[in-house]
């Protein structure tokens, strides 16, 4: 079994075996360390750890504030990483497309610069979940060849990957607020993920389910810095 289907499956039975045990009222994004780190522990056989410092973007950081970090990874020879993570908790709230635009490209930076395997992980209520996979939010406007671009490739749909360098006009703005303080680092210029896994891939709209997908860096995909780039120069 693929690492990302290992992740998917090990977060998904484990939220059905609490929703069993009536702790649902108990579950949000850090509720879901458990099975994270048990499914990362399995797969890579190496010591897990949260809130790790983003081997990238952390040494750039100046001034005061919290360096950037990861939710998750393996380091077998430290400080080197074999594996990273981020995670979400989607409730009925809803989740923004720039807390997952930039876990993706925060993940793909990691994938790129240490060659280690990157994951994004997406869980909550069934209900919830489908509403969000429906939403504007999700699938963003229309580009000017009349397609859209799903923030993230759902089981079983067809989709395209995410430009960066040359955003969708609704995006840009997101884009830009990321970029804002990393106008210095190399980025791809698209965002590009393996196809969601579900588990469990049916079940009834009260219960939860766990999406996971493994980002990408292909070799063949341009890269862009910021500031040299016209959609995202600040005076």
């Amino acid at each position: 079994m693929k690492p990302v289907s290992i992740i998917a499956q090990a977060v998904g039975a484990w939220l059905q075996y609490e929703f069993a045990c009536d702790h649902s009222n108990l579950f949000c994004e850090s509720y879901l360390a458990v099975p994270i780190a048990s499914a990362l522990g399995a797969i890579y056989r190496n010591q897990v750890r949260s809130e790790y410092l983003h081997p990238v973007l952390a040494p750039t950081k100046q001034g005061p504030g919290r360096r950037p970090e990861v939710d998750f990874a393996v380091v077998a020879n430290y400080p080197d990483v074999t594996c990273v993570l981020e995670s979400k908790w989607i409730g009925k709230a809803g989740i923004s497309a720039g807390d997952i635009l930039w876990d993706l490209l925060r993940l793909e930076l990691i994938a790129h610069n240490t060659k280690a395997p990157a994951f994004f992980l997406l869980a909550g209520q069934r209900r919830v979940l489908e509403k969000f996979f429906e939403s504007k939010t999700f699938w963003g406007a229309q580009t000017s060849s009349g397609r859209h671009r799903p923030l993230l490739k759902l089981p079983g749909r067809k989709a395209g990957n995410i430009r960066v360098d040359t955003p969708n006009h609704d995006r840009q703005s997101i884009f830009n607020k990321l970029f804002r303080d990393y106008q210095k680092t190399s980025f791809t210029s698209q965002i590009t993920t393996s196809k969601g896994v579900a588990y469990p891939e049916s079940c009834p709209l009260y219960q939860y389910q766990a999406y996971a997908w493994q980002v990408l860096s292909p070799a063949e995909v341009p890269r862009f810095i910021p500031r040299n780039n016209r959609h995202y120069q600040f005076k």
